[in-house]
């Protein structure tokens, strides 16, 4: 799933109006994907504790659920990562400045609260809500930042931002359409289960399909005409999204990777064409 973390990095990449700083963009993406690893641990944690991962989980196999390891050690092995995501935060904000520190801090709040406590966002059906928020306009806009040092305002990561959001939730909206039998009767009232597999589909087919109309649609002023080049994988993307439709339960594990997949390509031929002279 850290292709979600790259979709976002190279989407902000591509929206950058400045030279990019590899090195720069390489620590962007450690913050980012570190946070990432914090969230899974922690959703895994929040999972278990309530109650929704059990032996009919048709997902990949989660740590504790298994029995590979205890819940204290998920919790130290949180608590490790988030210590390394402190580190690397540190010359992110000093480089991004206090936009960047804020949308970490909101980044780290979204991670915890995403399954764990008692009106937890995944439970109340705001998962893709949230994975939208931050790994679109959030990483987006931050990696935007630190590539500027904090110059900037957000309208020119509307857009990035947006499509970034899109494809990056859309990999949770095949997790949670998956897992729509297991979470119901564990009472986690994800947005799939609220709206049922047919609806969950459809949205699935929107979030993917939206990002090439707005390569298509958007004024030049608005997005660097480069991005064009992402319509070469409108073919992977329709292949996923009929695979999508037409399968079940464990059937769908195949689908999440190239889901996650399609948001890295799309996003790196966005940077290709944007870098393109």
């Amino acid at each position: 799933t850290l292709f979600a973390s790259a979709t976002s990095i190279i989407s902000g990449a591509a929206a950058c109006p400045t030279r990019i700083d590899r090195g720069w963009l390489l620590l962007t993406f450690v913050g980012l994907g570190s946070l990432q690893v914090a969230a899974n641990l922690i959703n895994d944690y929040g999972d278990y504790k309530k109650g929704a991962d059990t032996a009919e989980r048709l997902g990949p196999p989660r740590v504790i659920a298994m029995g590979w390891v205890s819940p204290q050690e998920i919790r130290r092995a949180i608590d490790y990562v988030l210590y390394f995501e402190l580190v690397v935060a540190i010359p992110l904000c000093m480089r991004g400045g206090w936009k960047v520190l804020l949308l970490g801090l909101i980044g780290v709040a979204g991670a915890i609260w995403y399954t764990t406590g008692d009106r937890s966002l995944a439970y109340l059906g705001l998962g893709e809500l949230a994975v939208f928020l931050l790994f679109g306009p959030g990483a987006v806009y931050g990696t935007m930042l630190v590539q500027t040092k904090g110059q900037g305002g957000f309208a020119p990561a509307v857009v990035p931002s947006t499509i970034a959001g899109l494809l990056v939730s859309a990999i949770l909206v095949v997790n949670n359409l998956r897992d729509i039998p297991t979470d119901s009767n564990a009472n986690k009232a994800t947005l799939a289960t609220r709206i049922g597999p047919g609806w969950t589909r459809n949205m699935y087919t929107a979030m993917i399909l939206v990002p090439y109309a707005l390569v298509v649609i958007t004024p030049r002023s608005r997005l660097h005409p480069g991005w064009g080049y992402a319509l070469l994988t409108l073919p992977f993307g329709v292949a996923v999204i009929a695979m999508v439709r037409t399968r079940e339960g464990r059937a769908l594990n195949k689908c999440l990777g190239m889901t996650a997949a399609l948001g890295a390509a799309f996003a790196s031929w966005a940077l290709y064409g944007a870098s393109v002279p």
